[in-house]
């Protein structure tokens, strides 16, 4: 795909803050929303969309994009301000640079370097598929507190500069207790935040138990990083946890919206026995609003943050038709008090992997098995 498959213009008002922090959201009702859709081209090769972008990571510069091809075992690296696939990094399964045949997470250190996370370690890489080091966390004794069984970082960890210190959100299988870890490498020393709120999430995970199979189906939780501190949430509150990595000091923020309740409240099973019926309480959770992290737009100085509202189907036999849902955009100043709220009529499905590039919100897009990002304007 060699062109910009379509554009769409959208223009419509909704309410955000301006420069007086004073007013109130109904005042900032002059602001106009832009939204198109961008392909990447990826010439005579392919990227391979078959996870979406659920193993990938963007560059500090928001200049790359790089997608974990899990077949393959290669790494592609896409130019964002270009729109093209620049290259396929190729990385062995096994041997003394493998990085394994399942990769859970990536990370990014610096502009050559890498850190791909399997299941029983996690590794960093050169572009040049050099294994440089490697990182335990079960099996490797630490000074100050200890791991729980079965304890791994839950999603993408954050690692300092140098590639001795990872911060991440901290749980197990059981989806019961998470907390935000400090793992010092250099000098073996670990630390753990609790996650105030945290705890809750269990009243929202559904487990499948059959003689078949086991499953289980949890809130989502994120954690980025935005110069210099850690933004920690989760999809079922809109609570935000701050950790500040230079005082190694973690702040609850609490904020209302008009729009939307601030987290779900219904109480729901939470252990079934067939595959139907996990699904069933799945959709009945996400009809409740739901949370994506906030995503910091570093030209404006804002956050953008998602919510939504899964739709029940019109035909729940239809196994072909999309899942819809109601979405909504918030809008944050840097301390996190609501600047303005809109439903995006536009969208009927929430984003998942999205960023801020250039001031604007990217959302990727599946368009034809070909990478495309839908662009949203804030004017």
């Amino acid at each position: 795909m060699k062109h910009i498959l379509f554009v769409l213009s959208v223009l419509f008002l909704f309410s955000c803050g301006g420069e007086n922090e004073e007013k109130s959201a109904e005042d900032f009702s002059n602001i106009t929303f832009s939204m198109d859709t961008v392909m990447v081209d990826s010439g005579e090769d392919f990227i391979n969309l078959s996870g979406g972008l659920w193993v990938s990571a963007i560059s500090k510069d928001h200049k790359y994009l790089y997608n974990w091809n899990q077949e393959a075992s290669e790494l592609d690296r896409v130019n964002l301000d270009q729109l093209v696939l620049e290259e396929k990094i190729k990385f062995e399964k096994e041997g003394p640079n493998g990085v394994g045949n399942y990769i859970s997470w990536i990370s990014l250190i610096g502009n050559n370097e890498i850190v791909f996370a399997n299941f029983q370690d996690m590794a960093l890489l050169n572009f040049q598929g050099e294994k440089l080091r490697t990182y335990k966390l079960n099996g490797e004794k630490f000074e100050g507190d200890s791991l729980e069984a079965y304890e791994s970082f839950t999603r993408r960890a954050i690692i300092s500069d140098d590639g001795n210190i990872m911060y991440g959100i901290l749980g197990n299988w059981t989806g019961k207790n998470f907390y935000l870890a400090k793992v010092d490498y250099q000098n073996k020393v670990l630390k753990k935040h609790e996650l105030p709120g945290f705890e809750k999430l269990a009243d929202y995970s559904v487990t499948l138990k059959s003689d078949q199979m086991m499953m289980i189906s949890a809130p989502d939780q994120f954690i980025t990083e935005v110069e210099g501190k850690l933004i920690i949430s989760n999809s079922a509150f809109n609570t935000i946890l701050v950790y500040e990595v230079a005082n190694d000091s973690l702040y609850q923020v609490d904020y209302d919206t008009k729009l939307t309740r601030t987290g779900k409240t219904g109480k729901y099973v939470t252990e079934v026995e067939s595959e139907k019926d996990f699904n069933n309480a799945m959709n009945e959770i996400n009809q409740e609003i739901n949370f994506r992290n906030p995503i910091w737009d570093s030209k404006n100085q804002r956050f953008y943050r998602f919510s939504y509202e899964t739709l029940p189907k019109e035909n729940i036999l239809d196994e072909e038709e999309k899942q819809k849902s109601k979405v909504y955009l918030t809008i944050l100043d840097k301390d996190f008090k609501v600047l303005g709220e809109t439903l995006v009529k536009e969208l009927s499905k929430y984003p998942s992997t999205h960023f801020v590039k250039d001031g604007k919100i990217w959302m990727y897009e599946n368009v034809d098995d070909e990478l495309g990002f839908i662009r949203i304007g804030i004017n």
